[in-house]
């Protein structure tokens, strides 16, 4: 009897673990969509920056100065344009920024020291974010679609700990964009417009960092309005 129990068990785990990577229905992805439209709208949206401080300091280590200060002078620049484009481009909601090595800071929702940035990269302590719901953004590759059949792995970078998606089907192709996340830093999935992509792999198509962020600004609307 034992034997034909543990032969069952054995049997039925498979089904039971797909069952459980069973593809959310369209309408489960529509609310769960809507309910991200909602956070994003009557909150805020955190855009994370890129530092490259491990990069740089690789650089002095070795004795590159020189290369050191050109590179973090190129990510300044680059940085002060995001800003730049959100203020001047993005309505749909407040913008707040930081730096990726706040990310854990940012995930576990503490705010007890200042880490959002002025315009010129500076931490600001006057600058407090009014609520603990948000998305969060950033410019870097994005799945094409993070599709349902997948695991949750977390993996440690220059950006904190971050959730990674592990695929077992479903797309791989990676591309350019600027993304949109979850407060844990794992994309949304679609029907929402979780990104505008910058075309950066192809220099004649290629989107500016305003117009990336301009064009992910008129995706909301146009889903506010459907």
């Amino acid at each position: 009897m034992k034997k034909h129990s543990l032969f069952l068990i054995i049997m039925v785990l498979p089904f039971l673990s797909f069952a459980q990577n069973t593809p959310p229905s369209n309408e489960e992805l529509r609310q769960r969509a809507n309910h991200s439209f909602v956070v994003l709208k009557e909150n805020v949206l955190l855009v994370r920056l890129k530092s490259n401080i491990k990069k740089i300091n690789a650089l002095k280590e070795y004795g590159y100065d020189i290369k050191a200060k050109e590179f973090q002078n190129n990510q300044d620049v680059e940085n002060k344009k995001i800003i730049k484009s959100f203020k001047d481009e993005f309505s749909f909601c407040d913008t707040y920024f930081f730096f990726s090595e706040n990310s854990n800071l940012v995930r576990a929702k503490d705010f007890s020291e200042p880490i959002f940035l002025d315009g010129n990269l500076e931490v600001d302590p006057s600058v407090v974010l009014p609520t603990d719901s948000f998305l969060i953004a950033e410019f870097g590759h994005v799945m094409s679609d993070p599709g349902p059949y997948k695991d949750f792995y977390i993996s440690d970078s220059e950006d904190g700990f971050n959730k990674r998606t592990s695929y077992w089907a479903g797309p791989n192709l990676r591309f350019g964009a600027l993304i949109v996340m979850n407060d844990q830093f794992v994309q949304i999935r679609r029907p929402f417009p979780s990104y505008a992509r910058t075309f950066a792999s192809f220099p004649f198509f290629k989107r500016s960092i305003v117009n990336t962020v301009a064009r992910l600004n008129t995706k909301l609307f146009k889903y506010e309005e459907y």
